[in-house]
């Protein structure tokens, strides 16, 4: 039985597709452990409706991409080429390389060009390139959009670094090996997602069973193409056909020889998305032994035993959970001064859901609120507030640890109460020092003013009376 640690869980992304790369950003980096064993030393997988990466293994390790590396030349051929049916130029260049005495680039396999051969178009080549696994297709392609082949490589790395590739450089444009082409399994999963989401041309193509080839010198009559990944060929004696996979594209290594002449086993790599009950996922398995017993030259495919078993593994083990949405009640804050109103709900600003095992719920993820509005010493908010208007964070928790922040909103708008907004303003001044010291100093003037006045009348009621009396002897003396 397959086992799940939620502590694996490192983080998790939010509902629809994550520009998972950002418009091409990076793919978050959750993931869940499994106990599928695998023949590939690496592989990395992404649930592609959430932009979450589900389960992992030796991801940032180096690898040789063998022909996976021809899916960055399809991107970069369809990118750059703006009528896919225009005529293809076959030369000897494009051949050379594969008859030179290299022993990593003899016996390349190819989709049957020939020098010189008419009636050939972008869309063949692609269709050679990708299906096929066509090598000089690779080259055909190259040199009839740039002038040399090392001048088409340059846009291949120069695409890389602005999907976000970090750990990859191409040499070449078929994958053979050579030193200084590499990738990770990171690295590819990006790529891939890039065709994914941006170059449906690419995808449609990799998921052909079979492509008719115009006729050439070594193919008299027009020829049929049959797709080499057995992860998505319907036939009776596949044992690797797997109803839910599409594309993308394999790659695989015959044994190989370092820049120092040392032998290497080869190797066995596979791109594929699969989907299934509306849930979509990608992933690149890397590393598979080639052989299973090489010197009776028994392939092993590796490759696809392991994505078959790491999809019906995702399929069968895990649910999407939405966690909260727009309608989700977080939180109730207090109100001072709103009109008919003491309280405002708080809504998340965005919807959240997340990969969960089966059999799991939402009710093991925590929720964190935290106010960040101004409040007063009420621990309220002062009236206005505009509805949509950001009032503080939810974070959301997954055994302690953060693996989602948005902003929380006020769900409904509160008027500021004039009445009470008066009332609080007056009852303010009155409370201020200085308008009790005026008070008192007012108080203080009008008792000395009644002073004043008192003995002012006093006083000239005092000099009335003596000018009375001096004015009632003079009369008497007359």
């Amino acid at each position: 039985m397959v086992k799940i640690r939620i502590k694996a869980i490192v983080a998790a992304a939010a509902v629809g597709f994550a520009v998972l790369f950002g418009g091409v950003s990076d793919v978050k980096t959750s993931a869940f452990a499994t106990d599928v064993d695998t023949y590939s030393t690496g592989y990395y997988m992404v649930n592609l409706d959430l932009g979450a990466v589900v389960a992992a293994k030796n991801e940032n390790e180096r690898c040789y991409p063998a022909s996976i590396t021809k899916v960055m030349t399809a991107i970069v051929a369809i990118e750059n080429c703006s009528d896919l049916d225009m005529q293809m130029e076959v030369t000897y260049e494009a051949t050379n390389e594969f008859w030179e005495g290299d022993p990593n680039k003899e016996g390349a396999g190819t989709c049957g060009l020939a020098v010189g051969q008419s009636e050939l178009t972008m869309r063949d080549c692609l269709y050679g390139l990708l299906i096929k696994s066509g090598c000089e297709a690779g080259n055909v392609i190259a040199l009839n959009i740039c002038e040399t082949i090392p001048d088409f490589v340059e846009l291949m790395n120069k695409k890389a670094k602005e999907i976000g590739c970090t750990d990859t450089h191409f040499g070449n444009t078929h994958g053979l090996w050579q030193a200084d082409n590499y990738s990770t399994p990171h690295d590819l999963l990006l790529i891939g997602k890039y065709a994914y989401e941006n170059v449906p041309l690419l995808m449609e193509i990799a998921n052909t069973e079979q492509y008719v080839m115009p006729a050439n010198k070594y193919n008299p009559e027009p020829y049929t193409l049959y797709n080499v990944n057995s992860l998505i060929r319907n036939i009776s004696d596949n044992p690797y056909y797997y109803e839910y996979a599409k594309g993308i594209k394999t790659g695989s290594i015959d044994k190989y020889w370092d820049e120092n002449g040392n032998e290497h086993p080869g190797v066995a790599n596979l791109l594929s998305t699969a989907t299934k009950n509306g849930f979509n996922y990608m992933l690149v398995t890397t590393g598979a032994p080639y052989y299973e017993n090489e010197s009776e030259g028994i392939k092993l495919n590796g490759h696809f035993i392991d994505s078959i078993a790491l999809y019906k593994w995702a399929f069968k083990n895990l649910d999407i959970v939405e966690v909260i949405n727009e309608h989700t009640v977080a939180g109730n804050i207090k109100v001072d001064m709103g009109e008919n109103a003491d309280v405002v709900t708080l809504k998340p600003s965005a919807s959240f859901s997340t990969l969960l095992p089966t059999g799991l719920t939402k009710s093991i993820i925590e929720q964190e609120l935290t106010i960040t509005a101004e409040m007063n010493d009420n621990k309220a908010v002062v009236a206005p507030i505009e509805k949509g208007q950001v009032m503080g964070t939810l974070e959301l928790k997954l055994d302690g640890e953060c693996i989602w922040t948005t902003n929380v909103v006020a769900s409904q708008s509160v008027e500021l109460s004039q009445v009470e907004y008066t009332m609080r303003m007056i009852n303010s001044i009155f409370d201020k020092g200085w308008f009790k010291a005026c008070v008192i100093s007012l108080a203080v003037l009008i008792v000395l003013d009644v002073v004043l006045n008192a003995v002012q009348k006093n006083r000239i009621a005092k000099l009335e009376a003596r000018q009375r009396r001096r004015a009632g002897a003079a009369n008497r003396k007359w």
